[in-house]
């Protein structure tokens, strides 16, 4: 074997391991984490599309994800309420909290087998990472970017959930890695074409955020060729694309009208968000939101070798007229998913800006490469210190990562002064909670949860929590409160005088996964 052969190999093989990490890390913790707060409905209206090739319920979001994880839960016969009036008349959380807590399912084991696809999912995305990042810049870079996306917290969080998050932003640098090769080849590219189209597809079939890849497409293209590239070349890029899109679409929906229900069910895009809630950025409330939530939320929920890689990429396009040129597929799309995010999306969780993630991490290979081509040896180490400092935060943080926040947050237990909703506590640790209460011997709480899971069914044992405990003072016992009830606890004491911001007025014993606090009052 060639030498060049020998190291094609070995790159290969350590690509596969670092997927394989990735892979690892995100199925591993999920069989830990109970349904999460939008799971209750996505898995259910999944299993009944699967069931009746219908997609009825949940029609705020497009069926992809749904659909997948459906049809690897209902591998194990769940029992479905199809002609109940939840289902009938459209009732998605009631059909859901039936289909998961009353139906004499094990809610675990689908949830389980439900999220696996969302991992294949993601490891999809990180293949797409490893491919542009080493043809971009080389096989050593192509490693580093891949190692920035394995062992990403916040990527590994929404990896295992069925929500669409993942799923989107896999399918983004997928499109988006093959519309830079087949926009930038001198000759026609079907096969690249194609696979921008399937990438494309599972984007707009996840989310409708995936709208927003179509004009960054058009202006990456258009930046790039100019007129160099005539209408006919562009024409049928463009033809084949869509064409590959709608037809991921169309099979999304399993229905020939897929299309006429996607550009139906795209005006309901957020109709169910209350116009009431008031928006949490360090310690601070808005109605409005904050323009710079993403920003923010990005800085402190990656890990501090990681941001600095997503930075130093960027920097590095800046310095040089032509790296800003070649990379503009990378930054342009990144920038304009940032920007669209910031002005329109909820504030509710560093997810909608997961598609950013990888774009940068492909930017960040370029300054590896520099690195390890520089003359002197104590820069060459730098990248491989860097990633392993990366990755031993991801390991640490098993299998909590939701709640990580970096050294500036002050780590997983200062997040809560920073960000709450998904970021920080979306019901996931609600399984667990009777054996660390156990653990710590105690066998009846007074809870107040954040979620839609009922926690009856994973045998938390409940006494009655009157609202003078939360709005005045607690009585004597043993409590556990959800990281998010603290943090709008805090809100609740501003805008109503209640004394319900145990974060200022207690101290918490102990913290369950960085969501469910521990409060005992004598």
């Amino acid at each position: 074997m060639s030498d060049d052969a020998e190291r094609r190999w070995t790159v290969a093989a350590l690509a596969l391991l670092l997927l394989a990490c990735h892979a690892g890390l995100a199925v591993h913790s999920l069989w830990r984490k109970s349904t999460t707060y939008d799971e209750v409905t996505h898995l259910p209206a999944g299993l009944a599309q699967a069931a009746t090739g219908q997609a009825r319920l949940n029609p705020q979001h497009p069926p992809l994800v749904k659909l997948l994880a459906g049809l690897a839960a209902s591998t194990l016969e769940p029992r479905l309420p199809l002609d109940g009036e939840s289902y009938l008349s459209g009732r998605e959380w009631d059909f859901g909290r039936q289909v998961l807590y009353e139906a004499g399912n094990d809610a675990m084991a689908l949830l389980r087998r439900g999220r696996l696809p969302v991992v294949g999912l993601s490891v999809l995305g990180g293949l797409a990472v490893f491919l542009w990042s080493r043809r971009r810049h080389g096989d050593l870079a192509g490693l580093a970017s891949l190692a920035l996306y394995a062992f990403s917290p916040t990527v590994i969080a929404h990896a295992r959930l069925v929500t669409m998050d993942a799923a989107v932003s896999a399918g983004a640098v997928l499109a988006l890695y093959s519309w830079w090769r087949a926009t930038t080849c001198p000759r026609p590219r079907l096969g690249a074409e194609l696979v921008c189209g399937v990438g494309l597809g599972i984007a707009l079939a996840a989310k409708f955020s995936g709208l927003v890849l179509v004009p960054a497409m058009a202006a990456c293209e258009l930046l790039a060729n100019g007129a160099r590239r005539g209408w006919r070349r562009r024409l049928r890029a463009w033809a084949v694309t869509a064409a590959a899109a709608a037809l991921v679409v169309e099979l999304a929906y399993l229905a020939p009208d897929g299309l006429l229900r996607y550009a139906r069910d795209l005006r309901l895009l957020y109709g169910d968000r209350n116009p009431e809630y008031s928006y949490y950025l360090a310690g601070e409330f808005r109605r409005e939101g904050f323009p710079h939530y993403f920003l923010v939320a990005m800085a402190v929920k990656s890990t501090l070798p990681a941001l600095a890689a997503m930075l130093g990429g960027l920097g590095l396009a800046a310095a040089s007229r032509r790296r800003w040129r070649d990379d503009l597929y990378l930054w342009l799309p990144a920038l304009w998913w940032l920007a669209v995010t910031s002005a329109v999306a909820a504030n509710w969780g560093v997810r909608y800006a997961l598609p950013v993630y990888p774009l940068l991490f492909v930017l960040a290979g370029g300054l590896a490469s520099l690195a390890w081509n520089a003359r002197r040896r104590a820069v060459r180490w730098l990248p491989p210190l860097l990633l392993l400092t990366h990755a031993s935060e991801a390991v640490k943080t098993h299998p909590d990562y939701i709640p990580y926040f970096n050294q500036i947050a002050g780590g997983a237990r200062g997040g809560i002064h920073w960000l709450d909703n998904s970021n920080l506590d979306w019901g996931q640790d609600l399984y667990r909670l009777p054996a660390w209460l156990g653990e710590r011997g105690v066998e009846r709480v007074r809870l107040l949860y954040f979620g839609t899971a009922l926690p009856e069914h994973f045998g938390v044992v409940q006494e009655p929590m009157i609202p003078a405990d939360w709005r005045a003072a607690p009585r004597p016992g043993v409590y556990v409160i959800s990281a998010e009830y603290l943090v709008r606890g805090l809100y609740q004491a501003e805008s109503r005088g209640w004394h319900s911001d145990w974060l200022r007025r207690y101290e918490s014993v102990d913290v369950l996964g960085g969501s469910l606090y521990l409060y005992v009052f004598e």
